[in-house]
């Protein structure tokens, strides 16, 4: 059993590499059982199709990215700073997505359910940064979200773009260090005006505390 599981990862590795090079459509099993060290038989044993291949790396990826979701901070300058981060690191997915939106005799999105309740619980978070206080109440948060995923996914999705742009790679480290500080430039312009975080969640505790009955002493 403890073969058969790592030959499945071993197969779903190669079919992640095999798509993000060529899409769904482009793909072959033959050449993602030559990556991964299998014959076709194999392959079809472990998942059945190619599309179920893709269906279960995509449905991976939509665990994972909950699991991101979770973690995200409320400020919105350490959020995109972090959002940043995930798409540097996993251009794998920035590639996926980019065959997908190509694949323009595509029906139904690929496990639809469960990316559209990610998107709706994004949405939410944002929405309860708001109510609390962390964003301005200005922006549409559906938008906004739109917008947000947008400017952490460009320089990843079109690299050739932020270099003509810029005159760099988006792995140059003096990209990296500009891009960070325009984010949290950008984070730091959501928040409501002239009410820094650190103040409005102190005054946040303190209207807790008048809410609670709390009493103050003389100061």
């Amino acid at each position: 059993m403890r073969d058969l599981a790592r030959t499945r990862e071993k197969i779903l590795e190669a079919a992640r590499a095999e798509f993000c090079a060529k899409g769904l459509a482009g793909a072959r099993t033959a050449a993602i059982a030559r990556r991964a060290g299998v014959n076709k038989r194999m392959l079809f044993y472990c998942f059945g199709s190619k599309e179920d291949l893709y269906y279960e790396i995509l449905r991976r990826k939509s665990a994972e990215s909950e699991r991101f979701l979770e973690s995200m901070p409320d400020r919105m300058s350490a959020a995109l700073v972090q959002w940043d981060e995930k798409c540097r690191e996993d251009v794998d997915w920035v590639r996926l997505l980019e065959w997908e939106a190509l694949d323009l005799s595509a029906g139904p999105v690929v496990i639809q359910p469960a990316r559209r309740r990610f998107f709706k619980a994004a949405v939410a978070k944002l929405r309860l940064a708001q109510e609390q206080g962390h964003l301005s109440d200005e922006p549409d948060i559906a938008h906004l979200f739109i917008s947000l995923v947008a400017v952490t996914l460009f320089p990843y999705a079109f690299p050739q773009l932020a270099r003509l742009i810029t005159g760099m790679a988006p792995t140059d480290e003096n990209f990296l260090a500009e891009r960070t500080e325009f984010l949290r430039w950008l984070g730091d312009r959501l928040a409501p005006r002239g009410r820094p975080a650190a103040r409005r969640e102190g005054a946040a505790q303190r209207a807790d505390g008048a809410g609670s009955g709390e009493r103050r002493g003389p100061r």
